[in-house]
C-alpha cells in the first residue's frame, strides 16, 4: 500500500524538470515510439533526446545507442518504452546512466490481477534501491511546456505554446482526449502529466507538486481513485492558501464504472458521497464532463478569483438570455438583479423594445455600434455583486468586420473596468486561427466555446470564489476526551453510550434502566402519559427486528405486559440483557440522523440526515470529513432539502439553530475522542423548537 505522504519537491523535480531525457525503445514500427519523438521535437525543439535501441542504429531518422549508458554525459530521466517482460533490465541500464527518475509506459502490471500487482511491486522495489522515481506505469506520459520537456506519447495536437493551466489525468487516454479538445478551444497548458497505474507518483502527489508552480494558476484533474487522500487535502489546502483553482473530473460514481476503474488501472474509486463532500469542504471544483474540466480549468487560471459571486450577462440573443437563465438556475450561477440606477443607464443605450435586466438582452443593434457593448459592460461592472462578465456573440470571421469591432468593444472596456470577461457563442464552436488572431488585438483573454460551457464554467469559478472569500483554515481536532465509560465489547448498550453523550453535553431524552416489571411501572408512572420502552443490550444494534421496541405503552398493566414482552423476546433470541429502557414518548418534532462513521481512505466522516427510521427512503444527507467547525455544521444543515422544515416551514416552531449547531459538534467531538470507534450514531435526533434530545444512540468500535 502506498504510504499516504507527499514525494519529496526533489525527486519531483528530476523527473518533471529533467536537463537531458532519453527514449527507450525506440522504434520506427511503434506508434507510441513515433509519437513520442514527434512531440519532442514539437515541444523541446532543438533539445537534445538520447534514442536507445540496440538493434537499429537510425530510428526516426536519428542515430541510436544500444546502452543509455553510451549517452555522452548521462541522463536524468529515461522514458521507458520498452514491453513489460524487459523493462526491469531498462531500468537499471538507465540508472546506470545517471537517471534518477523514469516514465514507464508498457501494460502488464497492476491491472492484470494479483500477479500483475506483484510484477509492479517487485518494479517499485527495484526502483526505490536504485534511488529512482517512477511515473505509470500504463499511461502515456507527461510534458512540461514552459521548459519544453516532452516525455509523452499523447496526441500530437497538444498545443504546445505554454500557458497557466495545468492538467493531471490518471488516464492516459482521457487525457490525450483532453489536450485534442483544449487545442480547438485554444487552451494552453503550463503541464499534462498522466499516471496510470501510480506505481510510485499519484495524482495527488503531482497536484501538490504542481500547486506551488510559480506560472500554474489553476489545475485540471481527471481520476479514478485518490490513492493519497491526506496528501490531496494537502494539497487543496495549499491552493486555497496561494488562491488557485482546482477543478476535478472524479469518475467511478456508479457501480459499473467503478468496475471499469478497477478493470482499468487496478484503482479502488471510494465512497462518492465522501468524496464529494471532501471535494465540497475543501473548495475543489467538481465538474461531471471532460469539456467543463477543461473549460472551467481555463477559466479559473485566466480570470482567478473573482470580488463578488455574480455574473453579468449580455447578450445579441434573448434566447440565450433564457438558456442562461433556466441552466444557471440548475448549477447555481448567481444572476443579480440591477439596481434603479444600472436600470437606467441600460436603458439609454437600448431601443424602446429592449428591457434592462440581468442576463440583458443588447439586441442586434449592438453588432452596429460597439459603443452598445460598451455603455452596457461598463454598467454592468458598477454593481458591486457582479464579478463577472459574459458576452454572447458570434466568434469572428474574416470578411464580417463587425464581430471583430465586437471583440475589440468587449476587450478594450473590460481592461478599463478592471472585471474579467468571457466571450462564447450560443452553441459550441470551435476557435479558428482567425479568433486566435482577433483575440489577441483585441485583449479578450478567454473565449469558450458555447453558452452551456460558460453556464458551468462560471458557477464553477464563482462558486469557488464565494467559498474561499469566506474560508478560514481548517479548525483544530478538539483536544481529546479520556472517556469515563469504559469501552468492552465491539458495541456498546444504549445505556453506556448514553452516559457517554452525556460527557460531551448531548442532550438526550430522559430515561431509566429498569430490570423488573415493577420497576417499569414505577418508572411509567413517574414520566407520567404514554412510554416508549426498549431492551436494552451491548448485543443488538437493531432493536425492532427481535421486536426489542414497544411504544405509546400507557397504564400500569399494559406496562408490565409490555415488560415481560420485552423480555421473552430477548431470551428467545438469546440476548444478554441489561435491563429495558422506559423514556416518555414524543409526539412532534423533526428527525434528523446524526452519526460518524470511519472511512478507511479519508477518515472519520460526519453525516446530517432527515427522516429519522425513513432515512434510507428520504436521502436527504449532508457530510464532512472530521475536524469540522461552526460554520461547516452549519452550512451543512443549510444544504439539506428539507432544511426548511428547521425554519419555521408553514407555521411550524423554528429550531434554534445555534444550539442545534452545537450538538452536532459534540457528537464529532464524541467520535475524535473515540478514534477506534467505527460509528457514533444518533437516531433520531428530535427537534421541536427549542427543545433538542437524542432518543436513540448506537456505538460501535474495532474488535
Amino acid at each position: 500500500m502506498i504510504a499516504d505522504q507527499p514525494l519529496a519537491v526533489e525527486s519531483l523535480d528530476r523527473l518533471l524538470r529533467p536537463r537531458k531525457l532519453a527514449l527507450v525503445g525506440a522504434s520506427d514500427k511503434n506508434l507510441f515510439s513515433r509519437r513520442a519523438f514527434a512531440q519532442h521535437k514539437r515541444v523541446g525543439g532543438d533539445r537534445r533526446l538520447g534514442l536507445v535501441n540496440p538493434r537499429s542504429r537510425t530510428v526516426h531518422g536519428a542515430e541510436t545507442v544500444a546502452s543509455c549508458t553510451d549517452l555522452p554525459g548521462g541522463i536524468d530521466c529515461a522514458f521507458l518504452m520498452t514491453p513489460q517482460r524487459t523493462t526491469a533490465a531498462a531500468l537499471e541500464d538507465a540508472a546506470a546512466a545517471g537517471a534518477r527518475a523514469a516514465v514507464i509506459l508498457s501494460q502488464g502490471w497492476a491491472e492484470e490481477g494479483a500477479s500483475g500487482l506483484r510484477r509492479q511491486q517487485e518494479l517499485v522495489a527495484q526502483a526505490e534501491e536504485l534511488g529512482v522515481v517512477l511515473l505509470g506505469p500504463n499511461h502515456l506520459g507527461f510534458a512540461n511546456l514552459w521548459d519544453g520537456v516532452a516525455a509523452c506519447a499523447l496526441g500530437l495536437d497538444l498545443p504546445v505554446e505554454p500557458g497557466s493551466f495545468a492538467l493531471v489525468s490518471q488516464s492516459g487516454a482521457v487525457g490525450s482526449s483532453m489536450v485534442g479538445y483544449a487545442a480547438r478551444q485554444d487552451v494552453r497548458f503550463s503541464f499534462v502529466v498522466t499516471t496510470g497505474n501510480e506505481a510510485m507518483v499519484t495524482v495527488a502527489d503531482a497536484v501538490h507538486y504542481l500547486v506551488d508552480d510559480e506560472r500554474t494558476r489553476a489545475i485540471g484533474i481527471f481520476a479514478e481513485t485518490i490513492r493519497k487522500p491526506a496528501v490531496f487535502r494537502a494539497a487543496a489546502a495549499r491552493a486555497a492558501e496561494l488562491g488557485k483553482a482546482l477543478v476535478i473530473l472524479k469518475a467511478g460514481t456508479s457501480e459499473l464504472a467503478a468496475r471499469t476503474a478497477a478493470a482499468h488501472t487496478g484503482a479502488l474509486v471510494g465512497d462518492d458521497r465522501v468524496i464529494d463532500a471532501v471535494l465540497r469542504q475543501d473548495g475543489v471544483i467538481r465538474v461531471r464532463s471532460v469539456e467543463d474540466l477543461i473549460c472551467t480549468g481555463t477559466l479559473c487560471a485566466s480570470v482567478g478569483p473573482v470580488r463578488a459571486p455574480g455574473v453579468g450577462i449580455l447578450s445579441v440573443s434573448g434566447g440565450a438570455c433564457d438558456l442562461i437563465a433556466d441552466r444557471g438556475e440548475d448549477v447555481g450561477l448567481v444572476l443579480p438583479s440591477l439596481s434603479e440606477q444600472t436600470n437606467a443607464r441600460l436603458a439609454q443605450i437600448l431601443p424602446p423594445y429592449g428591457h434592462p435586466q440581468n442576463p440583458l438582452d443588447v439586441t442586434g443593434g449592438a453588432l452596429a455600434d460597439p459603443e452598445v457593448w460598451r455603455q452596457g459592460i461598463t454598467a454592468m461592472a458598477a454593481e458591486p455583486d457582479i464579478g463577472l462578465i459574459g458576452v454572447v456573440t458570434s466568434l469572428p470571421t474574416a470578411g464580417e468586420e463587425q464581430r471583430d469591432d465586437t471583440f475589440h468593444a468587449v476587450g478594450s472596456t473590460l481592461a478599463t473596468v478592471g472585471l474579467p470577461g468571457a466571450v462564447f457563442p450560443q452553441i459550441d464552436q470551435v476557435q479558428s486561427d482567425y479568433v486566435r488572431k482577433v483575440k489577441s488585438e483585441s485583449g479578450v483573454h478567454v473565449v469558450l466555446p458555447s453558452v452551456e460551457r460558460f453556464v458551468h464554467a462560471a458557477a464553477g469559478l464563482t462558486t469557488w470564489s464565494k467559498w474561499l472569500n469566506a474560508h478560514t483554515a481548517p479548525p483544530a481536532r478538539t483536544t481529546r476526551v479520556e472517556p469515563a465509560v469504559p469501552v468492552i465489547g465491539p458495541m456498546l448498550s444504549e445505556h453506556a453510550g448514553r452516559a457517554l453523550l452525556q460527557q460531551f453535553g448531548v442532550p438526550l431524552i430522559p430515561a431509566e434502566l429498569i430490570t423488573d416489571a415493577t420497576a417499569a411501572v414505577a418508572a411509567a408512572a413517574r414520566f407520567g402519559g404514554p412510554v416508549a420502552m426498549k431492551i436494552c443490550s451491548a448485543e443488538v444494534a437493531h432493536k425492532t427486528e427481535l421486536g426489542g421496541v414497544e411504544l405509546k405503552v400507557e397504564g400500569s398493566d399494559a406496562v408490565a405486559a409490555a415488560y415481560e414482552r420485552l423480555i421473552t423476546s430477548a431470551s428467545a433470541a438469546g440476548v444478554a440483557l441489561e435491563g429495558v429502557l422506559v423514556s416518555p414518548m414524543r409526539s412532534s418534532g423533526v428527525e434528523l440522523l446524526v452519526g460518524v462513521t470511519a472511512d478507511p481512505s479519508w477518515g472519520q466522516v460526519l453525516a446530517v440526515a432527515f427522516g429519522g427510521a425513513l432515512v434510507e427512503l428520504l436521502d436527504d444527507t449532508a457530510l464532512r470529513v472530521l475536524p469540522v467547525g461552526r460554520d461547516d455544521v452549519r452550512s451543512m444543515l443549510a444544504e439539506l432539502r428539507g432544511y426548511r422544515l428547521l425554519t419555521g416551514f408553514r407555521g411550524s416552531k423554528p429550531a434554534d439553530i445555534d444550539r442545534l449547531t452545537e450538538v452536532i459538534l459534540a457528537v464529532a467531538d464524541l467520535a475524535v475522542s473515540l478514534p477506534a470507534f467505527d460509528s457514533v450514531e444518533i437516531n433520531p435526533l428530535l427537534i421541536d423548537g427549542e427543545r433538542i434530545e437524542a432518543l436513540d444512540v448506537l456505538i460501535t468500535s474495532t474488535p
